[in-house]
């Protein structure tokens, strides 16, 4: 490994960088709440943060790439499901049960613009997770992704706002088992 290289993992993981990070997103995560995504800012983000324009940009392209970030553990742990051996892993219903305590930010994000953004978010790490396996289709993974990223937006999105009451087992159940049987077709 190089020196450069050597550097910038470290730099990555030093507390200055993940407080700055946390900074921003803690601003942003306010900031969705409040307004509507698309009038949200890189400046509305920096000022309250207390971060720097240059600094901002040192870690993310734009605001979606924040967004992205900030939603990449549980949603990693969605896209888990299309892996063997995920299907009693505890931190779905954990993740869950913490969407659900959220879900005042989560009916904001999992609705208008940001939607899309976020349904392509989890295909992507979806169509990473389903790199891994060996799918029988005529159809891309970027297409496989999608639809189950959709799917499991969906029901998020209903489960979320109120149109019926589940608990999180039930939808950790639910996911796992789509996810379960979309693979094992495939297979």
């Amino acid at each position: 490994m190089s020196a450069n290289a050597k550097t910038s993992i470290d730099l990555a993981d030093s507390r200055p960088v993940q407080r700055t990070k946390a900074a921003l997103f803690e601003t942003f995560l306010g900031l969705v709440l409040t307004r509507r995504y698309d009038r949200i800012t890189v400046a509305d983000i920096i000022g309250p943060a207390g971060i720097g324009r240059s600094t901002f940009y040192e870690h993310y392209r734009c605001k979606d790439d924040l967004l992205k970030e900030g939603l990449a553990g549980p949603f990693g742990v969605l896209a888990d499901t299309v892996l063997a051996g995920h299907a009693d892993d505890p931190r779905l219903e954990e993740t869950l049960a913490h969407f659900w305590e959220n879900r005042r930010t989560g009916n904001v994000l999992f609705a208008g613009t940001t939607r899309t953004l976020l349904t392509r978010a989890l295909a992507d790490l979806l169509e990473r997770r389903l790199a891994t396996r060996r799918i029988l289709s005529s159809l891309p993974p970027a297409l496989l992704a999608a639809q189950m990223a959709g799917g499991q937006i969906a029901l998020l999105t209903a489960w979320l706002s109120g149109l019926a009451p589940a608990n999180p087992k039930s939808i950790a159940d639910a996911l796992r088992a789509s996810a379960r049987a979309a693979v094992l077709d495939l297979l």
